[in-house]
């Protein structure tokens, strides 16, 4: 079976890039793959010596000649690396994998910054009705920011899906919650520690104490460390404020943020003067030095609020080399097991409760070892590259048999004629309902009505419901 995998590839500076080249060896076993990059774009050596690379305006020709079985498209959300996978997946529907619920930022990567004001407002208005259009007009008409956790943006892109693959329940809950009869797989994130191998010594050879001194860092340095492009949404003014009170207790704490910071950001305005002892932002490196300061790490800080729903690549390196993580209790985060990670609850305690757990792991160290070989056991266990090959390659087998179509949304989701009796009948049954006082927050009742829809037939109108799937 031939596979056309759309996907940014290495070098680019995309996670999904590097995911991508991570699995496509192991796919390989199962499936004959073709990659497809952006026109004009190279693609790392390695890759480009075992499978066929195209630009992807070879791609529709290629389609209507019969050559692929498949079609699998990664989405991510940065118009950059995904904007043109889009607009393929809207000409030619596939297998899609929603790396993140969040597409809110490429979408306006792909309009309002080339001065597209209607073409945003059209996909909050597909997405979100009349409310979202009103929203989108309001916030590009005054500046008015809009709340764009609220509004993800990913309906287009599961409408024209045959098939969803996501990696958590956190991704999965949410399309479901606007599109109940997509087809769809959760397909854990995978761990690949290869990388580790390319570092001089190799694997075996490297010890937090040889990282350290290949970085310069003191012996007994306790190192605390955050890792990733660092924007508001990693909650630093509250890990800065816990790290400063640990610091009174453990003097010889250090914590480390490797990370890119964004130019939205003002971080200069968050490390004030009293927060700033024993605090280094690393910046941006090379992969090699990234993995040193996850190797010298004796703790590691991964908050995040709002999420988008994914599954961050760099956490799962970090479980899968076995270092105690602290995460706070929200989305993809709250699925890993409670004894592989602490959790830390987002609401007024959380400065507090963060301090006292860096205090207790930070003195106490074989909690600590306890803790990161839960975390090691547990991604060796369900996070292996083999398990996620053969998962990808049993769901394209599956959405090739089943030749299902796209789903297609009704009203208020997106423009339909006059004429069309099963679209009018579910608007009244949804003006019915909001009659009776079902709102917005009724998500088991509207759950129940949807998937009540849904065996009815009218999400989709008749025999696509049958072949598009129900939820899985």
């Amino acid at each position: 079976m031939r596979l056309a995998w759309f996907s940014p590839l290495p070098p680019a500076r995309s996670g999904i890039a590097d995911y991508s080249a991570e699995l496509l060896p192991h796919l390989a076993e199962h499936l004959e793959l073709e990659l497809f990059v952006d026109e004009g774009l190279r693609v790392e050596e390695s890759l480009a010596a075992r499978f066929p690379v195209r630009g992807d305006r070879a791609f529709p020709a290629l389609w209507e000649a019969g050559r692929y079985d498949a079609v699998l498209y990664h989405v991510g959300n940065n118009a950059d690396y995904h904007a043109r996978i889009w607009e393929m997946l809207q000409r030619i529907p596939g297998i899609v994998v929603l790396h993140e619920a969040m597409l809110h930022h490429l979408v306006r990567g792909m309009t309002l910054a080339k001065g597209d004001l209607e073409g945003y407002v059209e996909e909050m208005r597909y997405a979100y009705g009349r409310t979202g259009e009103a929203l989108a007009r309001r916030s590009v008409g005054t500046g008015i920011p809009l709340d764009v956790w609220s509004y993800p943006l990913f309906e287009r892109v599961v409408d024209a899906s045959l098939g969803l693959i996501v990696h958590n329940d956190c991704t999965g809950d949410r399309v479901r919650a606007s599109r109940p009869g997509t087809r769809m797989v959760k397909i854990p994130h995978h761990l690949s520690l290869r990388e580790l191998e390319d570092l001089e010594g190799g694997a075996e050879a490297l010890t937090p104490a040889r990282a350290r001194a290949a970085l310069g860092i003191a012996a007994e340095a306790f190192v605390v460390a955050s890792f990733g492009f660092i924007t508001p949404a990693k909650r630093l003014e509250v890990a800065l404020a816990a790290f400063a009170r640990l610091r009174r207790e453990v003097p010889e704490a250090i914590y480390l943020l490797v990370g890119e910071v964004s130019p939205h950001y003002d971080f200069a305005a968050v490390l004030a003067p009293e927060l700033a002892a024993g605090v280094t932002v690393v910046g941006r490196t090379e992969l090699d030095r990234f993995l040193l300061h996850m190797l010298a790490a004796d703790l590691t800080i991964n908050l995040r609020y709002p999420s988008a729903g994914e599954t961050s690549g760099t956490l799962i390196r970090l479980l899968g080399m076995g270092k105690p993580v602290i995460v706070s209790h929200t989305g993809a985060f709250s699925e890993i097991p409670d004894d592989c990670c602490a959790k830390i609850d987002l609401d007024e305690t959380e400065e507090e409760l963060l301090a006292a757990v860096l205090l207790r792991l930070a003195t106490d160290e074989p909690l600590r070892r306890r803790m990161g070989e839960n975390a090691r056991l547990h991604l060796a266990t369900h996070h292996t590259l083999e398990g996620s090959a053969r998962a990808y390659a049993e769901f394209v087998r599956e959405i090739v048999a089943a030749r299902p179509q796209p789903f297609r949304a009704v009203p208020p989701l997106a423009p339909t004629a006059p004429a069309d009796v099963l679209s009018d009948l579910t608007a009244a049954v949804a003006a019915e309902a909001a009659d009776l006082g079902v709102g917005e927050d009724d998500g088991e009742l509207l759950g129940a009505l949807a998937e009540v829809l849904v065996d009815l037939d009218l999400d989709v109108g008749g025999d696509v419901a049958r072949t598009a799937g129900r939820p899985a």
